[in-house]
């Protein structure tokens, strides 16, 4: 009887365990809660099994009729001390039931799941009465320790040797663990960490670590990090460490820090931007660079604020802000003013200052149907960029441009609008252009006499179109010093235009195309100019030395003086052109030429415009000569105005002619066994014109212009030269056309005046491919994106040693100048003959040479701004060296790789301020 009571009590035990495990069959189980009393049902249901402390169940042996009590679970009653919600586990081995102890052995790729935490490893045990798991790794075949946990609760993740974590407390213990956060690695030898409350969005995930390591770099055993005695980590936003020290291949260093705070938030957060470089000079002293506080402004706006210091009295300030909404906008902005300071030799300190304000912003196409706005900034003062940057780009690019606009066009109506801001600034004569306000107001081309309704033949007056058009401008020039002055509104130039023209196009006799057109123009300008004869020779005054000069040369002086007042003036021309095409064609039927054809374009134009130099009109008046009392220069009164004056050629009417000539050859290819084009020559552009209403010299001179290409484009070969009908009397500089006609006076068609031949080469691998390899060369229509993806292009595969040179490029400019001199002199000139390599080289995976600039200039014969280096990956690390001679800068580094921990950084080098005080 006794024997039938521990019986049925253990069969009790055993269906109250499985109903806990929630077994069904196989290797998977569910944990349900505890119960503290099962029914009578317990009889019926359960067998009668053997008395022992422990049940083993194998991958194929357990089966459990769990279902047997059906839906009637209402006298089931939870434990207080029971989990919310089930644990569900699984084991490719086998599972122990350990009884006694209130235990599970999991056995090979155990898994443990409750609600967002996941347990993995070789060997788990699970304690349902503690509610701890245990995990840890087991030997494998050869007897090294494999499958070691690895814990997940939700994207926060870890690996570690042992662990045990209490399911109801959510607090664990882990030793030697590694987790990861963001690009942040952290090994420990013992950490404990507590998981927030998933339904509290207050609380937070928090590790504390003993004796760990925090560190970017990926590697098993780290070549560096921060190691610390005690750390708190808070996934996905601070790591906070006590005392630490920086240590390097497991090798402490003196560098030593009381405390830490290291930000590692995946979302944008106000924080400190670490210093991109350490430096030392001579003259401006210790020093930081980009130093700075981020802002996140919004969902869509970033603000950089960020400093250059030195001790010295050298610093700098930039504000950059990026900023993109979908399908609207994005763009960036950057407005920097900096302040170098410098000691000559005689100890005078000056202080140069320079500013810069660039901007680029693009409207998303999708943003509005018709109205557009973006565009770049680019705008410096006082040679910002070669000042503040040492790099080939920066020192070497002396021309600057801005253009920002908005547009707008009307649906269904033929107009549109626009207003816009350009500007140009060359850094090499310190000259600035300003063009702000530029309005425009056009019109599309309209057809007044077009039907609406088309029946019938179209009549040739339907073809006639008509086009307006009406601008306002303002313009301000100026030295970069002094732009920012009074002097400059005062010199701005402003006015408005309006043009209007008419034409058509009619068909004549099949071949000719003959284009009628009318144009008319009128200006407005509300500042006009006057030029007076003063008799009064020029004096200059020495108030130091008490001398004075007289200019006896000249009789006296021309002043001049700005009127203000609106003036206006209208110009008219008319004409008519008539094209055709002229198609010329030979052929082969032997050998590998196999064709040759020559397409003529002859143009041929009639055009009038009426004389502007009448007195009456009071566009131009004439002023006395300096030098000649009996001789009158002409000017008109709206010279220098932004949209320049009347014609001061007189009455003309010129027939105008062109002739582009275009040969082509074609050739039979035995590689592919078929016939392909070359294109000889791109054009050969004959033009001139005669002006029947002119008094003299009434031919032009003739131009005579071509383009061809060689090496599949690699080479571009262009020429221009000039004859001229009339005599010519050259002198040093110029030559002077005379009304005598060569062809009377010596015999002869046309007189020589000028040639110029220029031959550019551009050399890269794929041009070189695509030349002895047959292979297409891509087409670059964007150089800043290609510039940028060659930045960041992986090395290419090594199919042959040009695969080296793969983002490489050789350029080569040659231009020479044949002209006439004094007493009609053949002259040769070599205006300009240079070599220029750029790119970079990757000898290894690792290691890479590149080449920011460096040539030759054949004409100066000295070497143009060579700017080189070379750059070694160490795994986690980087090492670099950049060096400009001509300028006479370097820097060599060795830093980790950018990321949270890029600041540590061990700088070596020279700038050009320290460059010119060693020059001097």
């Amino acid at each position: 009887m006794q024997i039938k009571r521990n019986n049925r009590l253990k069969a009790k035990l055993v269906y109250i365990i499985l109903c806990f495990l929630g077994l069904s069959s196989g290797i998977d189980a569910q944990i349900q809660p505890p119960v503290d009393s099962i029914g009578s049902q317990l009889d019926s249901i359960v067998p009668t099994l053997p008395v022992g402390d422990t049940v083993f169940i194998g991958v194929d042996s357990l089966q459990i009729l769990s279902d047997s009590l059906g839906d009637n679970t209402s006298k089931i009653q939870l434990s207080k001390d029971s989990l919310d919600a089930p644990v569900q586990y699984t084991a490719t081995d086998s599972m122990i039931y350990d009884i006694a102890d209130k235990k599970i052995h999991l056995y090979g790729e155990g898994v443990v799941n409750y609600t967002t935490i996941s347990v993995k490893a070789d060997h788990i045990i699970f304690d349902w009465e503690t509610n701890i798991v245990t995990a840890e790794g087991m030997p494998d075949s050869l007897g090294r320790l494999s499958g070691f946990p690895e814990f997940k609760d939700g994207d926060q993740e870890f690996k570690a040797e042992r662990m045990r974590y209490n399911f109801k407390t959510r607090k664990g213990i882990v030793y030697d663990v590694t987790t990861q956060q963001g690009d942040m690695i952290v090994q420990g030898t013992k950490s404990k960490f507590v998981s927030g409350d998933p339904g509290d969005t207050t609380s937070n995930d928090i590790v504390y670590s003993n004796d760990a390591i925090f560190t970017t770099c990926t590697h098993p055993e780290p070549h560096f990090g921060i190691r610390s005695g005690k750390q708190k980590v808070i996934p996905n936003k601070l790591v906070v460490v006590g005392p630490s020290n920086l240590e390097i291949m497991g090798v402490p260093t003196p560098l030593w820090l009381p405390f830490g705070f290291f930000p590692i938030s995946k979302t944008r957060s106000t924080g400190l931007l670490f210093p991109r470089d350490y430096e030392y000079s001579d003259q401006w002293g210790f020093g930081l660079r980009d130093i700075g506080w981020f802002f996140p402004l919004g969902e869509h706006f970033n603000l950089s604020l960020k400093a250059n210091i030195y001790v010295k009295g050298t610093w700098g300030l930039t504000a950059e802000s990026q900023y993109r909404k979908r399908y609207k906008y994005n763009g960036r902005f950057s407005i920097g003013y900096d302040v170098r300071r410098s000691e000559a030799l005689d100890g005078m300190i000056n202080r140069e200052k320079s500013f810069k304000l660039q901007l680029s912003h693009n409207q998303d196409p999708s943003a509005h149907p018709l109205n557009s706005f973006g565009g770049t900034i680019n705008f410096q003062l006082n040679g910002y960029q070669a000042r503040v940057y040492n790099d080939a780009q920066s020192v070497l690019n002396n021309q600057l441009s801005s253009n920002f606009s908005f547009s707008r066009n009307w649906r269904d109506k033929p107009i549109s609008m626009s207003l816009s801001f350009n500007h140009s600034q060359n850094t090499n004569t310190n000259n600035i252009t300003v063009n702000f306000p530029n309005f425009q107001f056009q019109t599309q081309t309209l057809y007044p006499f077009r039907r609406k309704e088309r029946v019938g033949k179209e009549k040739w007056y339907e073809n006639i179109t008509m086009r307006y058009t009406g601008e306002a401008k303002s313009t301000f020039t100026g030295p970069d010093s002094t732009f920012f002055s009074q002097r400059t509104l005062d010199e701005a130039r402003y006015g408005a235009r309006h043009k209007a023209n008419a034409g058509t196009s009619i068909k004549l006799l099949k071949y000719f195309n003959v284009n009628p057109n009318v144009n008319y123009e009128e200006v407005w300008y509300f500042k006009t100019i006057r030029r007076d004869f003063i008799d009064d020779p020029k004096i200059e005054i020495d108030t130091v030395n008490g001398i004075v000069t007289r200019d006896t040369l000249t009789l006296g002086q021309i002043n001049n003086q700005l009127i203000q007042g609106f003036q206006s003036f209208r110009t008219f021309s008319a004409g008519v052109s008539m094209n055709t095409q002229i198609f010329g064609t030979m052929l082969f039927k032997k050998g590998w030429l196999r064709g040759v054809r020559h397409v003529i374009k002859p143009s041929v134009s009639l055009g009038y415009t009426p004389s502007y130099l009448s007195e009456d009109l009071g566009w131009y008046r004439t002023v006395q000569d300096t030098l000649d009392p009996t001789q009158f220069d002409r000017y008109s009164i709206f010279d220098g105005g932004i949209y320049g004056s009347p014609s001061s050629s007189g009455k003309q009417m010129a027939l105008s002619y062109s002739i582009n000539n275009i040969f082509e050859a074609k050739y039979f290819s035995k590689k592919d066994s078929s016939e392909k084009n070359l294109k000889l020559f791109d054009n050969i552009v004959i033009s001139g014109n005669y002006n029947f209403a002119a008094d003299s010299l009434k031919w032009s001179r003739i131009n005579i212009s071509g383009t061809t290409r060689f090496f599949k484009g690699m080479t571009t070969l262009s020429f221009r030269t000039v004859f001229d009908p009339y005599v010519n009397v050259f002198n040093k500089n110029s030559s002077r056309r005379t009304s005598k006609l060569r062809w009377k006076e010596e015999g002869k068609l046309l007189q020589f005046i000028e040639t110029n031949v220029r031959l550019n080469t551009s050399v890269t691998v794929s041009k070189i491919r695509a030349l002895f390899q047959g292979k297409e060369e891509e087409i670059i229509e964007n150089l800043d994106e290609e510039e940028e993806n060659q930045r960041t292009r992986k090395r290419p595969e090594e199919t042959d040693f040009l695969s080296l040179f793969e983002q490489f490029r050789i350029a080569h400019t040659f231009v020479l100048d044949f002209e006439k001199t004094t007493g009609g002199r053949d002259t040769f000139k070599l205006s300009t003959h240079s070599l220029s390599l750029s790119g970079s080289v990757q000898l290894t995976p690792n290691w890479n040479i590149n080449m920011g600039n460096i040539g030759y200039d054949f004409v100066s014969k000295a070497i143009t701004y060579p700017y080189l280096g070379f750059s070694r990956d160490l795994h986690c690390w980087q090492m670099g060296l950049s060096w400009a001679p001509t300028r006479g800068t370097y820097s060599f580094y060795i830093q980790v790789k950018p990321g949270t921990l890029g600041f540590l950084r061990v700088p070596y080098d020279r700038n050009n301020a320290d460059a010119i005080r060693a020059f001097q």
